[in-house]
């Protein structure tokens, strides 16, 4: 068995704690140097002689040390490491000649970095953290197996690679059009820019994109580029559903002449996309281990399951289950909350909203495209946007959870708790004793609001918003950022709250996977005009009736897996997609 220690050196603060890691740590009282200050002011703990006793970890004020023991970690198969006390990644994806290859975990267990490392942008240095990273040490540990051969055509230069980015929002920050990022990178610039919708935006300036058109210009870029191994790094964030599949299409069809490695946390999307997946389990920030290739629905299935039978690992503690959507009885359809028609216009967009209800423990998605009003409707609710025509309904209590959100204050997550638990609109005891444990926020209590990450903020405001009681909760896109388990965590708690409460939630979103998990019925908007100059909003309708809705105007079917009942997406032209299709059903028709 190993032992992991991780200090995570953004949280370890040493002016300003006793360091009670090495007050209190028993090897330390017994004269043992279990835990010495390091070159740079901080910690350094050893893996030797630490005994696993967990006493660090609890003492630190910061939440900044784990102690990991990892029976599923070959120490030789470490690929790369950074510092004593820092991350390390076990194994490789291998590329294979053609076709796409998924990388399937949460957040901070390596997928990025095994990114960078199979393109040859970073040197694997097998663990040996206190010198660079050497080709002729990395052709000779992987000598006799087919990572050899690529990492010898990488270090010879003759594998080209690209790298589409992870965090496309920078961009902005890149002068000129959106032809002149595209055409640099070679190819045939305009042929992509239409295949990805982005024709028409080819001479805005890269500054005045929004976050959806910056995904698709990064991608755009990146399959311009003539290279042999193409590394897609999220490529669904900021994207509504239609983007996701056009994106989704180009891809495939990339695939089939060259090598495709994607990392997705759209479970969906990604069984869509990929043949093959590696899955990465770990600890998020101390250690990620990739799994051997497993079969696209398999993977899945065995993301979902927890557990990993061909290496004996199990790393969930429950299963992912996921539910039929039978419309419920309507004697529990007690109506809590109505809205008349809404409309709102503006210079050049006008958006009509027809009226609907909200029942008791009721979460409803709001689906359809980007552009279409989803985000305005939702405003008008909060009275944040006040409607053109129609009157919000009165005397309804609303907690709102904006779409882009941005920290204003330098205090900690904690702090703002602290400083609000006197106000009698937020509920501090179901803060601590719901919302903590299950958004797993209890180890950024301590952080500065600005120095979260987008998924450490975004759980943290969806927390802030379900804490105050109310009588409609609005949340615009809460998965956006978060990882596939994050996005199920959330949508099994805002489900469970809801009920538990009766009270209802409008939810705007584009994942297929969250919906289905936290969502009793949808309203679905669309374009009613070519330009996209007017929008319109219905329903609520039943998941049923509404996903049909949707899915007509995206041109795709859905069926349930036999197994673990989550959504899937049909190929097109198969005998399931045509026989739906002939049926009006594009939802969940089938089983298998």
């Amino acid at each position: 068995m190993a032992r992991i220690a991780i200090l995570l050196s953004d949280r370890c603060h040493p002016k300003e704690c006793q360091w009670e890691c090495q007050a209190y740590c028993p090897p330390v009282r017994m004269g043992q140097e279990c835990i010495v200050e390091g070159p740079l002011g901080k910690p350094v703990i050893s893996e030797t002689l630490c005994i696993g006793c967990g006493i660090c970890v609890h003492k630190c004020p910061f939440d900044a040390i784990k102690i990991l023991n990892t029976p599923e970690a070959d120490e030789s198969e470490i690929v790369h490491r950074y510092g004593y006390n820092g991350f390390r990644l076990y194994r490789l994806p291998l590329p294979p000649p053609q076709g796409i290859t998924g990388l399937l975990g949460p957040n901070g267990t390596g997928k990025s970095t095994a990114l960078r490392l199979l393109a040859g942008a970073e040197v694997p240095n097998l663990g040996e953290y206190g010198a660079p990273g050497s080709w002729a040490r990395v052709l000779e540990h992987y000598r006799g197996t087919a990572l050899r051969a690529h990492f010898e055509r990488v270090a010879k230069g003759e594998l080209r690679s690209v790298v589409k980015p992870q965090y496309v929002d920078r961009l902005a920050d890149e002068p000129g059009t959106v032809l002149d990022y595209v055409r640099a990178a070679g190819g045939n610039a305009p042929r992509v820019l239409d295949e990805l919708g982005l024709g028409a935006m080819g001479d805005r300036p890269l500054a005045e994109l929004s976050g959806g058109h910056l995904q698709l210009a990064a991608i755009a870029r990146t399959l311009s580029t003539d290279a042999d191994l193409y590394l897609i790094d999220e490529p669904s964030s900021y994207l509504d559903i239609v983007h996701r599949l056009r994106v989704a299409r180009v891809l495939r069809r990339l695939g089939a002449t060259k090598s495709v490695l994607v990392v997705e946390h759209d479970l969906g999307l990604l069984d869509y996309l990929a043949d093959t997946a590696h899955l990465l389990y770990g600890e998020a920030a101390a250690f990620g281990v990739i799994s051997h290739p497993l079969p696209m629905r398999s993977a899945i299935n065995t993301y979902l399951t927890g557990y990993l039978k061909d290496e004996n690992v199990r790393f969930r503690t429950e299963p992912v289950r996921f539910v039929a959507h039978p419309p419920k009885p309507v004697a529990r359809q007690n109506a809590l909350v109505e809205f008349p028609e809404l409309e709102k216009e503006f210079p050049h967009f006008h958006l009509s909203v027809g009226g609907g209800r909200l029942t008791k423990g009721e979460t409803v998605g709001i689906v359809g495209p980007n552009a279409t009003g989803k985000t305005t409707f939702v405003r008008m609710l909060a009275g944040v946007e006040p409607p053109t025509r129609g009157t919000p309904p009165p005397g309804v209590t609303v907690s709102y959870k904006p779409q882009y959100l941005r920290a204003t204050s330098s205090a900690s997550l904690r702090e703002r708790t602290a400083a609000l638990s006197a106000d009698p609109t937020f509920d501090a005891s179901l803060f601590e004793r719901e919302l903590v444990p299950g958004l797993h926020l209890s180890e950024i209590l301590d952080v500065a609001l600005p120095d979260l990450s987008g998924g450490e903020l975004q759980r943290a405001a969806v927390a802030l918003a379900l804490a105050r009681p109310a009588t409609l909760y609005l949340l615009d896109e809460p998965s956006a950022y978060l990882d596939a388990d994050e996005r199920m965590s959330m949508a099994r708690l805002l489900r469970r709250q809801v009920e538990r409460q009766s009270v209802s939630a409008l939810v705007v979103d584009h994942d297929v996977y969250f919906l289905d998990l936290a969502c009793d019925e949808l309203m679905v908007f669309r374009s009613e005009t070519e330009d996209g100059s007017r929008g319109r909003g219905d329903g609520p309708f039943a998941m049923r009736e509404g996903m049909n809705r949707l899915l007509r105007t995206v041109d795709i079917t859905y069926r349930r897996d036999a197994e673990t009942l989550r959504p899937r997406i049909n190929r097109e032209g198969s005998a399931l997609d045509r026989e739906q299709r002939e049926k009006g059903e594009y939802y969940y028709e089938a089983v298998g």
